[in-house]
């Protein structure tokens, strides 16, 4: 064993494993993460691409957990302004809306207050059918009371996690993508001391020492206690499926979000404007079968369908509309039975095993940064109560909310401003088009311009990988070299979502991002062969509702 003993090491890339990683490194504390498929390829990369107070929580009284998110929303804008950026949802009330407009005034009043009025803009409300209709004309205007117009922030899931953990490598974080953690290592006495893990890409094991484990395995949390040992006598998660769609922005020409209510069954849904198409969504559904495989049934589609013709009477969508799907499921911490999906709280819990493990259950994308903050915090504590060589060492206190991810360093000032003037920087020094600079300075932010130094080195690599949407081949590139891509399906729907909004998902321009992937990772045809048929069997998961 080459590698020294580490203070903590983190099982799971999710998005709250990688916000533990960089918390940890932050503090001064030697931190290896282990994530056995690619970074935020669970559920960190299948949400509603929110990052949100949590509107519906009220109707739960759950005040705390919106204060935390409402809060957390506004440190998300100041740490990456390039990929949480505001954005504006309008909730439609018609006569039998409940709760009717006066109510939703006064909850979007209490929204704002929780958020101690720094929300990105206030709420404002539009009586009458024919103001909300100016607003937004495909509403249907039949029994309409008004509209109530709110900010909450749109962001890509995907790259929030990965910056997170490249923020934590920065720091001194070891992070290893495609490496499964199969063994604790322990003493006689039960306490652990390590970990035995397997290499996805070499095949190999190796056994990595250190003082704790915290466990941050999301959906999988219960599989993983199983399968390590780590006995809690019962499952700590009642996991429910979220489904979302993806149909073009001819079929639904939103200017803005728009908050449903869905007329089935009285869930909140989305209809969100989203890289040049709609998502719709979510579902959210009990699931009880295995969390490697979770696809889109013809059920969901049709229900998504349903819910939003309910609203946009003209649109007609239908499944046979759906560009791409995606499914996702919510680690929620179990509760009682009775309660419905939707009721079941989005609250997190951090449990301390006495033999020096910290496992976290539960949560939310928005909070992910305070829920990483209170595991860490746990984790030195028992450091410091169990750990000879921990009890008189200076660990630091620095706080992640002061520290910018690695697209928002080096901005004078964390706004949307401050963005958008890297890309007028990109179309004076690198001579780029007026489109591909804002892409690029709105997805890498203070990073575009590593990307823009390639295509000046080469520029073919600025062509689009389709002539419809933003991305260019040199994002392909940069994800090898600098983003941890291993695979087509890393490429092609985390490091850019192609897969989800490419008319043909990607699929077009798979044998290429395989060439490219294949000249640095130096594969054989087979391997290569392999890749392809991997990745268009993930597509074809994706269409799995249309039998």
């Amino acid at each position: 064993m080459s590698e020294p003993i580490y203070d903590l090491i983190v099982l799971g890339g999710g998005i709250t494993g990688a916000g533990v990683a960089r918390d940890a490194a932050l503090r001064g504390l030697a931190v290896a993460l282990f994530e056995k498929g690619d970074y935020a390829s669970g559920t960190s990369s299948k949400s509603s691409k929110l990052v949100h107070g949590g509107l519906r929580y009220l109707q739960h009284g759950e005040l705390g957990l919106v204060f935390e998110s409402v809060s957390e929303r506004l440190l998300q804008t100041k740490m990456a302004p390039h990929l949480v950026r505001p954005l504006p949802f309008l909730v439609p009330i018609y006569a039998d809306t409940k709760p009717g407009l006066e109510l939703m005034n006064i909850g979007l009043w209490i929204y704002d207050s929780l958020a101690l009025f720094r929300a990105p803009r206030m709420h404002r409300t539009h009586r009458g059918a024919k103001r909300a209709l100016t607003l937004e004309p495909l509403l249907g205007g039949e029994g309409m009371q008004g509209v109530i117009e709110y900010y909450d922030c749109a962001t890509d899931d995907a790259r929030l996690t990965l910056e997170n953990i490249l923020d934590a490598e920065a720091l001194g974080a070891h992070c290893h993508n495609y490496a499964s953690v199969i063994k604790f290592l322990r003493q006689p006495s039960g306490r652990v001391t390590g970990v035995v893990v397997h290499d996805h890409t070499t095949g190999r094991e190796r056994h990595v020492l250190a003082r704790a484990v915290i466990v941050a395995a999301g959906a999988w949390t219960d599989e993983v206690a199983q399968r390590l040992g780590i006995p809690f006598g019962r499952n700590l998660l009642r996991r429910t499926k979220g489904v979302h769609i993806v149909v073009p922005r001819h079929k639904l020409p939103l200017a803005r979000a728009i908050t449903l209510i869905s007329s089935i069954d009285g869930r909140v849904m989305f209809a969100i404007p989203w890289n040049e198409r709609i998502v719709l969504g979510t579902t959210d559904t009990d699931f009880a079968g295995d969390p490697d495989h979770v696809h889109a049934e013809a059920a969901d589609i049709e229900y998504l369908c349903k819910s939003a013709n309910a609203y946009f009477p003209t649109a007609d969508i239908s499944p046979s509309d759906v560009i791409s799907t995606w499914a996702g499921l919510r680690p929620l911490i179990a509760q009682a039975e009775t309660a419905s999906a939707s009721a079941v709280s989005r609250e997190h819990e951090i449990f301390v095993r006495d033999e020096g493990i910290v496992l976290v259950a539960g949560g939310k994308l928005t909070t992910y940064r305070r829920m990483a903050k209170q595991v860490v915090d746990a984790a030195v504590k028992w450091l410091r109560s169990h750990d000879p060589a921990m009890k008189g060492r200076t660990i630091d206190m620095v706080k992640t909310k002061h520290r910018p991810l690695p697209g928002g360093q080096g901005l004078e000032e964390p706004t949307l401003d401050a963005v958008a003037a890297i890309g007028h920087e990109l179309t004076r020094t690198h001579k780029l088009d007026t489109d591909t600079a804002t892409h690029l300075c709105g997805v890498y932010g203070a990073r575009a311009a590593l990307v823009a130094d390639l295509i000046t080195a080469q520029p073919q690599l600025g062509v689009r990988l389709n002539p419809d949407l933003p991305y260019v081949w040199a994002e392909v590139a940069f994800a090898i070299a600098h983003e941890h891509a291993k695979t087509v399906e890393d490429v092609l729907a985390r490091r850019m979502p192609l897969m989800l909004v490419g008319l043909a998902q990607g699929l077009d321009v798979a044998p290429r991002v395989a060439d490219m992937l294949g000249t640095v990772l130096s594969w054989s045809a087979e391997v290569k062969a392999a890749q392809l048929a991997a990745y268009e069997q993930v597509v074809a998961e994706s269409r799995r509702f249309r039998g």
